[in-house]
Formats: structure tokens, C-alpha cells, sequence
């Protein structure tokens, strides 16, 4: 809800005319009431006046306006033709004087911003949030979210108490401005969450920016009153349209994917993956040579299996290939069998520098149908 006053703080400082800050104001009090009104007239006035005398008095005054206007015939601005209506209208102590910018801009802050990390606050992000899913849904581009939860924050401010949960709470902000692009959004959710809002992103350059996330901070020693700590975050992506068209589901399923992500291990990002697990799984370290189908870069990506299944394999490499994509994999199940795989990306996680496990549904339909058609050209190339 109080997302515009931020919005409207940043473009006060460029303010173009009257006419844009006085629209300004109207948005404000929109979202947050008369109280509105009272700000403005305070730091436009130095008049300490209740919220619906203080709105009372600026549509007054804003009429007035117009009446100088047409009067002089010439424009008015809005600060003479507030100390014009209140010195000719009313009886009060008031000596006019130019709006305080800084404090203006103060009072944005403290609305839209958590006071102790300086990052963007939950009602803001609630939102912004929601117009960002209305421009993707208008534009037909994508949009991911990263839901970030700093690893074993209880035990940080249990053992060292909560001044030093604090400065790691500031320094971990610090880190996610620090990585974030321009574009991104950061915010604190709420105790140790943040949420990092990444418009015109998919899934892949989603979870490279979680990643890039995760290692600046896995790799600093954070220094708090005298103590040195590792600190780890875990986090669940999840994007638009792919994972969900509402803020609500989009939220629901990062979250999701972020608990997997903790129950993985810790220090993780991950994308959320239902559990359809019907095969047993076994233990599988062979080489495999990847390629994306599809597409017209026939680059080769190489890595190591983790484990296979009738149903799936599982593998890591330094490539993170997106949810969805079709992928042609092969690899060497003994010394002399080879065997060539095809199907879909189903999970996509990371948690090591430039390492991801990449989890693949095998189409059997789709192998058969790929062998059947390199046949029939066998069949037909003249010998």
C-alpha cells in the first residue's frame, strides 16, 4: 500500500511542476488517508493541524489556486496560493516558507522502507508486487521471485545475542544490494526473510542471481561486535507465467521451494519440484554429455550423474539449463553400452559456485520416436 509513497519521493526531487507534486499527493492519499494531507500542509506551513482540517484546507487551497490564477491572469504557484488562502480565510499563527525536500523525502522512507536494513518493506513490496505481475501479464515477459532465509538465524541471536542478529541482518541487506541489478527489487519480508523481485527475468537468470547471492555470501566472514561468523542463506525461485499467474501462488510456491531447499541441506537455491517420485533410484557417477534440443547452439555441456531412475536422471554440471527445456543426454552406462537419454528439465538447484543439479524426466516416447526417424533416413541414404 505505501509503495507510491516511495515512488512518488523519488520523483519529487525532480519535480517538474506543481501540478506533478499536487497529483503526487492525491496518489498518496489514496493509499494512506488524510494523514497525507497533514504531512504536506506541516512541512509546506509549519501548521500542526488534524487530518480532515488538513485535507479540508488543501482542497480549499488548491481552489484558491485556481481562483489567483484566473484573477492575475497569470499562474500561481501552490506554496503563494496556500499562504494567500490560510492568511485571508483563516485565523492562525503562519509564517510561510519553502517545503523541507529532505524532510519530505524522510517521511517516504519511513513508510516504505524497514528501518533497520533499509531495504524496501513488506507493504511496499505487497504492491509493487502486484503491479509488476499486471505489466508482465500486459507485455507477455516474465518474472521471477527469490524468497531468501538466512541459515540458522535462531542460533545466532540464542548464542550472541540479538544486537548481533542485528548487524547480520544489515550486512546480509548489504550483500543482496551488492549483487542485485538495477532492475531488482530487494526486500525484507519479515524477521530473516527477504524477497528479491526480478521483473523481465526467467527462471535461469533467476536462479544465476540467487546463486550469485548465495556464494557472496557463503564466502564472507561477517564481523559482529568483536564476533567473526560464516553466515549461509537458502532460497526457492519461482516464476511467472511458468509457476503460477497470481502474487499469491508465486509466493507460495518460492516458499515451498525454499523449505526444500533447507530440507536439501541448507545454503541451496532451488526451484520448487512436486514429489512424484515412483522409481527406485540408484546411485549413478558416470559422465554425461548434455545437449539442449530445440534450439539452434549445438553446444555440448559436460558433468557427472548422481543418480537414475526408469523415470529420470539426476546430474550436476556448470550449466543451469531452464525448467521446461528439452535436453538430449548421453552417456556411457558401462564401459561398452552407450546409451542416449531425452527429456525434460523438471528441477534446476545450486549451491556450490558454478555447480547445479539438473533433474531430467525421460521421455520413452520421444526416444523412440527420435531413433525411428534417424532409421528411416538411414534407410533412405543411397549406399
Amino acid at each position: 500500500m505505501d509503495n507510491l509513497r516511495k515512488q512518488l519521493g523519488e520523483q519529487f526531487k525532480n519535480r517538474r511542476d506543481d501540478d506533478s507534486f499536487v497529483e503526487q499527493v492525491a496518489q498518496l492519499a489514496k493509499l494512506s488517508g488524510d494523514q497525507v494531507y497533514q504531512s504536506t500542509l506541516s512541512l509546506l506551513t509549519s501548521l500542526d493541524l488534524p487530518p480532515t482540517t488538513s485535507r479540508r484546507y488543501w482542497f480549499e487551497a488548491l481552489e484558491h489556486q485556481k481562483l489567483m490564477t484566473r484573477a492575475l491572469k497569470r499562474s500561481v504557484t501552490l506554496i503563494t496560493a496556500i499562504a494567500d488562502y490560510i492568511d485571508k480565510t483563516h485565523v492562525l499563527p503562519f509564517e510561510p516558507h519553502l517545503i523541507d525536500s529532505n524532510a519530505f523525502d524522510k517521511i517516504v522512507s519511513e513508510t516504505t522502507k524497514d528501518s533497520l536494513t533499509g531495504l524496501h518493506n513488506r507493504s511496499f513490496f505487497t504492491e509493487v508486487f502486484e503491479q509488476q505481475i499486471s505489466i508482465s501479464k500486459r507485455y507477455n515477459t516474465e518474472l521471477s521471485l527469490l524468497f531468501l532465509d538466512i541459515d540458522n538465524f535462531k542460533e545466532i541471536n540464542d548464542i550472541y545475542g540479538h544486537p548481533v542478529g542485528d548487524i547480520i541482518l544489515k550486512k546480509i541487506a548489504l550483500a543482496i544490494n551488492s549483487v542485485k541489478r538495477e532492475s531488482d527489487i530487494a526486500v525484507r519480508y519479515g524477521g530473516e526473510e527477504f524477497v528479491l523481485l526480478m521483473p523481465f527475468t526467467n527462471n535461469t537468470n533467476g536462479m544465476k542471481v540467487g546463486e550469485r547471492i548465495r556464494k557472496v555470501i557463503s564466502e564472507t566472514t561477517f564481523a559482529a561486535e568483536n564476533h567473526r561468523l560464516s553466515i549461509t542463506v537458502s532460497g526457492g525461485l519461482s516464476t511467472f507465467p511458468s509457476n503460477g499467474a497470481t502474487t499469491h501462488t508465486l509466493l507460495k510456491i518460492a516458499d515451498q521451494a525454499l523449505y526444500q531447499a533447507k530440507g536439501a541441506g541448507k545454503n541451496i537455491i532451488s526451484h520448487f519440484k512436486p514429489d512424484k517420485r515412483r522409481y527406485m533410484r540408484v546411485k549413478y557417477r558416470n559422465p554425461v554429455i548434455v545437449r539442449e534440443l530445440g534450439i539452434d547452439d549445438n553446444t555440448c555441456h559436460y558433468g557427472i550423474g548422481k543418480d537414475i531412475c526408469i523415470g529420470g536422471l539426476l546430474f550436476k554440471n556448470e550449466h543451469p539449463f531452464s525448467l521446461g527445456s528439452r535436453i538430449q543426454v548421453h552417456t556411457n552406462v558401462k564401459e561398452d553400452t552407450s546409451l542416449l537419454l531425452i527429456g525434460k528439465v523438471i528441477r534446476v538447484e545450486s549451491y556450490e559456485p558454478d555447480h547445479y543439479d539438473i533433474g531430467v524426466s525421460l521421455s520413452f516416447g520421444e526416444m523412440e520416436k527420435i531413433a525411428r526417424e534417424e532409421i528411416s533416413g538411414l534407410l533412405k541414404t543411397p549406399h
